[in-house]
């Protein structure tokens, strides 16, 4: 099994002016309000699966900077309101990345132009480790640091291979292309029928 996808059109940018953007942002929100509710009651839960970053990875993957931005600020945000969760001592760090995640997100899918699990995973990694080096330099300690880059490593994992998952559906049901663009047009374009 590849984790290339060089036929699956990955990355259709939605601008701020496209409508659309704005109800795909509105259900990877949702998605993001959700999945922390179905960690959090284990211990740790969202230091080690790291919902709340999930659907921001995967709409910068697929729709670019402004959407995968628009959902990154919206889930800590609303969920801290409706929660308390993240809390407040942690929303800035959580923040600052779900931006880096949608830009390191936005950046490789639109060099790269197809869907790759080794991106998706380098999006996440380079997340966590720049958290860690954001959360040092707002006060935090190396120890604990460490604790929530290995806590982390299971989380990374799941936004990789279930960013690819979804991301392979949202693809193949020419969910969010560019308009009159599909997987099956796609294919033809390419050959691959």
């Amino acid at each position: 099994m590849s984790v290339i996808a060089p036929s699956v059109p990955i990355q259709s940018t939605l601008g701020l002016r496209d409508l659309r953007l704005y109800g795909f942002v509105a259900i990877f929100t949702i998605g993001n309000l959700v999945a922390p509710l179905a960690v959090h009651s284990l211990p740790q839960g969202g230091l080690i699966f790291l919902p709340i970053f999930f659907f921001t990875l995967v709409a910068a993957y697929r729709f670019g900077f402004a959407a995968g931005a628009l959902t990154g600020l919206a889930s800590p945000l609303l969920n801290h309101a409706l929660t308390g969760m993240p809390p407040t001592e942690m929303l800035v760090s959580v923040l600052a990345k779900s931006l880096l995640i949608a830009a390191i997100a936005a950046l490789l899918a639109s060099r790269s132009r197809r869907l790759d699990l080794w991106l998706l995973l380098l999006a996440a990694a380079v997340m966590q480790v720049a958290g860690f080096g954001f959360d040092l330099a707002r006060g935090g300690t190396v120890s604990a640091g460490l604790d929530a880059l290995r806590l982390g490593i299971p989380g990374v994992a799941i936004m990789g291979f279930g960013g690819y998952a979804v991301l392979r559906l949202l693809a193949g049901a020419g969910i969010g292309g560019a308009r009159g663009h599909t997987a099956a047009s796609d294919a033809a374009d390419t050959g691959r029928i």
